[in-house]
C-alpha cells in the first residue's frame, strides 16, 4: 500500500477479499448475480439497489450527485491536494485545471449540488454487480511498541534487508539473522511484526514519546501465504468471523502456536529507518487519513479525485445503515486492488487499523473531472 511495498497489498486485500468472499450467499437475485454476491448479504455490507439502473459501462456520466449529504473530510482533501502538488509535479500538471475547480468549489462551501456551477463533471462507477456497489477495503500504518535493544518481553527483532535474503522466515524465526546487525528494533510481539510487515511499512514506539517511521526495504522472495485463509481452512477460525481482530485474538488465546502458524507463511518483509516520518503512496505522495485510496491504475490513474460514499460501520464491523461522503484522491495501488474495489488509507495506529481491519463494504463512487 506504501510506495516500493504495493505488492505487499496483497496480502492484506487477500485477507479483505476473503471476507468478502466469506459474507457470500447462494441465493442470488437477479439483480445481484453479476457480482456473485446475495442481495440480502450485500445490504448488510452497504449496498442499496432502490432506483440505480443496471450498468455494464466502467463509468457513467450523470447531471447530478444522487447523494446531498456534506462533504465531511474538506479540510483533509485539501490538504492532500497540497501533498500533491509539493511531491508530484507530473500528477499536478497533468490534473492541475481538475484541481483547480475542484479547490474553488471546495472553498466555496463543496455543496455537492453546486458541482456544475464549477464546471465540475461527475461519473458513477458501475460497481461490483453493475449497480454502482464498489467494494471498500481498509488499510493503515501500525504503530509497533519496541526498544532498541532487546529488553525483557522486548525480544522480537525488526530487521533490515541483509545482503543474503534468501532466508525463509522459519529460518530468520531460528536466528539466521541473529548478531548481523540487522536488528531495527525489538518488539513484543511476533504477530505485530509480522502484520507490520503485511502493511509494508509503520511506526516504532520506542517509549521515548515520538514515532519512528519504519519504510519497506524489501522482501526475502518467498510467496506470500495468507495466515487467515489457513486459520479458516484448519477451522481455527470460522470463515464468517475471519478478520485482523480475529486473527489477534487467536493469537492471545493461542500464544505457543504462533511461531507455528507464522512460518507457513515463508515470506518476510524488511525495513528500513525513514527520517521524514511520512507515510507515502505508489505515486510518492504523502497520504492523508481518509483522503486517498488505492485504485486500479487501469481504470482509475494516480491523481484521480473522487466522490467516495464509505459506508459507516461500528466497532464490530456492522455496516450502521449510513454512508459518508468523502473526498479523496487516488494515490496508491495493490495487487489486489482491481477494478470496482478500492483501499481506503484510515491512517496511523490501533484505532485505524481497528477500522480498516474490519473494513469489507460496498458504497458508491463518482469520479470528478
Amino acid at each position: 500500500m506504501i510506495s516500493k511495498r504495493t505488492s505487499y497489498k496483497l496480502a492484506i486485500l487477500t485477507l479483505s477479499a476473503l471476507l468478502v468472499a466469506c459474507s457470500s450467499q447462494k441465493t442470488q437475485p437477479q439483480q445481484a448475480v453479476k457480482a456473485n454476491v446475495g442481495n440480502t448479504d450485500m445490504q448488510k455490507l452497504g449496498a442499496k439497489y432502490s432506483g440505480r439502473t443496471y450498468s455494464t459501462a466502467v463509468f457513467t456520466p450523470v447531471s447530478k450527485i444522487d447523494n446531498n449529504s456534506a462533504i465531511v473530510n474538506s479540510k483533509n482533501f485539501i490538504n492532500q491536494l497540497n501533498n500533491v502538488r509539493n511531491y508530484s509535479s507530473s500528477i499536478t500538471n497533468r490534473f492541475a485545471n481538475n484541481y483547480s475547480k475542484i479547490q474553488q468549489w471546495v472553498n466555496a462551501g463543496a455543496k455537492v449540488s453546486d458541482l456544475a456551477k464549477y464546471g465540475i463533471h461527475s461519473q458513477v462507477m458501475s460497481g461490483m454487480d453493475n449497480y454502482q456497489n464498489v467494494l471498500m477495503t481498509g488499510y493503515y500504518s501500525p504503530v509497533i511498541h519496541a526498544r532498541r535493544t532487546p529488553q525483557g518481553k522486548y525480544n522480537q527483532p525488526i530487521y533490515a534487508m541483509p545482503a543474503n535474503k534468501r532466508f525463509s522466515r522459519a529460518q530468520i524465526y531460528a536466528g539466521a539473522l541473529a548478531g548481523k546487525g540487522l536488528e531495527l528494533a525489538y518488539s513484543d510481539s511476533m504477530l505485530d511484526n509480522f502484520l507490520l510487515g503485511v502493511q509494508g511499512s509503520g511506526y516504532v514506539d520506542f517509549g521515548d514519546g515520538r514515532l519512528n517511521y519504519l519504510a519497506y526495504a524489501g522482501q526475502n522472495g518467498f510467496k506470500y501465504t495468507s495466515v487467515g485463509r489457513l486459520l479458516v481452512e484448519d477451522g481455527e477460525v470460522p470463515k464468517e468471523q475471519m478478520s485482523i481482530k480475529a486473527i489477534r485474538e487467536w493469537g492471545q488465546r493461542n500464544p505457543s502456536r504462533v511461531r507455528g502458524l507464522l512460518e507457513r507463511n515463508p515470506s518476510y518483509v524488511f525495513f528500513k529507518n525513514d527520517p521524514t516520518g511520512q507515510v507515502k503512496g505508489s505515486a510518492g505522495v504523502p497520504l492523508v487519513s481518509m483522503a486517498s485510496v488505492a485504485s486500479d491504475r487501469n481504470i482509475v490513474p494516480s491523481g484521480t479525485v473522487l466522490l467516495v460514499e464509505v459506508p459507516e460501520i461500528d466497532r464490530n464491523g456492522n455496516w450502521t445503515g449510513a454512508h459518508k461522503l468523502h473526498l479523496m484522491v487516488a494515490l496508491d495501488v495493490g495487487g489486489a486492488v482491481n477494478g470496482q474495489h478500492f483501499d481506503l488509507y484510515y491512517g496511523i495506529g490501533d484505532q485505524a487499523g481497528h477500522f480498516a481491519g474490519l473494513t469489507k463494504h460496498y458504497g458508491r463512487v463518482w469520479v470528478l473531472r
